[in-house]
């Protein structure tokens, strides 16, 4: 017979094995995520990329049993971007506050008047000891190459990869090892193709200049519904589906993406033909910069 010792010793056991194993902890707990899952991708009010694609919302509701979190807030803050699942910047700064090992956490600035001098996260142990991330530098940046966002949101992207480094030095556990927002797109834009798609024509753009979408039909193609790896072609989302992913960015916004490029022409992504959709998957970085001003005006 269990004593109450034994017993609470028990439920810590498995509480501990749901955390680290989740969905996967067992059969009974995998089926249960598996009905969740499905029940999820049939609903309007999760994600785009999460609608009607359960595999990507079992996932999701792993991730959420292994931090012991909502579901649907993990899905507002976990995006795919070339395949890499990456949580958005403040929801990485979010776990790192409330990990258990810090009684406080807070970003130092190297110069207060110029943030862009560099940004490191800090934290306090419950100890009473101090830790301190890297300095997030402009040395480093402009060494890295990293992307456009840090033109049009400098200061939130210091802060957010200050997060991410700290995370990854004293408390890797708590980002369970995805990247933060902004770092898949940066090295999505060192690996993407030298293939300039449909809207995005292969000639330098003056100030103010838009790329005529109905003049650059001889642009060099990606072949129609491109493989992926690992996934059969039923498995294969709609390019519209994936560019959002890759893009981090709501229809509308992948719409208005459209429109800007082709100077009003084409607005909306139900007007392109699947070959010039998976064309524009080939070159996701000029998409991201227009997606940038567009999200900066």
């Amino acid at each position: 017979m269990n004593t109450p010792n034994t017993e609470s010793l028990t439920l810590q056991e498995q509480g501990q094995q749901l955390s680290v194993l989740g969905a996967f902890a067992n059969s009974e707990q995998f089926q249960m995520a598996k009905q969740a899952a499905e029940m999820l991708a049939s609903s309007s009010m999760v994600p785009v990329t999460y609608q009607n694609n359960p595999g990507s919302c079992f996932i999701a509701l792993n991730t959420a049993l292994r931090l012991r979190m909502d579901p649907l807030m993990i899905m507002q803050n976990l995006y795919v971007v070339q395949n890499r699942p990456s949580w958005s910047g403040q929801f990485a700064i979010a776990l790192v506050n409330i990990c258990p090992k810090f009684s406080a956490t807070w970003f130092e600035y190297r110069n207060e008047e110029d943030f862009q001098k560099g940004v490191r996260m800090c934290a306090q142990l419950k100890t009473g000891q101090n830790v301190y991330g890297t300095w997030i530098t402009p040395e480093m940046v402009k060494a890295e190459g990293w992307g456009k966002k840090w033109q049009t949101m400098p200061e939130q992207m210091y802060k957010y990869r200050a997060a991410a480094f700290f995370a990854r030095t004293n408390c890797p556990e708590a980002l369970l090892g995805l990247s933060v927002e902004g770092e898949a797109e940066d090295i999505a834009g060192k690996s993407q193709p030298d293939i300039k798609p449909p809207l995005f024509k292969s000639r330098e753009i003056s100030g103010g200049d838009v790329v005529d979408a109905e003049k650059v039909a001889d642009s060099p193609r990606l072949p129609v519904a491109a493989k992926i790896p690992g996934k059969s072609d039923a498995e294969i989302p709609p390019p519209h589906i994936r560019l959002m992913e890759a893009l981090s960015c709501t229809e509308e916004e992948l719409n208005a993406v459209f429109k800007k490029a082709s100077g009003g022409k084409v607005d909306s992504w139900k007007k392109l033909t699947t070959a010039k959709l998976e064309d524009c998957l080939g070159n996701l970085g000029e998409m991201q910069a227009v997606l940038a001003e567009i999200q900066a005006q």
